[in-house]
């Protein structure tokens, strides 16, 4: 399987996440969309620790595939 490169870009503010804050998450072995665990992983991550939080829905973001 291949790996797949995702774009994740909150379109609207949800408490600590802003609109336009965005991380790339890098899918190995496998052609789906990252899950709300990897998201959340992803963002704090890059914008600190409890910025998402395990509730944060993926309905506040924009999934796009990078290749």
């Amino acid at each position: 399987m291949a790996n797949q490169l995702w774009k994740v870009t909150a379109k609207r503010d949800s408490f600590n996440i802003k609109k336009g804050m965005n991380v790339e998450i890098l899918i190995k072995n496998a052609s789906r969309k990252p899950n709300q665990k990897e998201v959340v992983e992803a963002i704090n991550e890059k914008y600190g620790d409890k910025t998402a939080t395990n509730g944060t829905s993926l309905s506040i973001f924009e999934i796009e595939e990078l290749n």
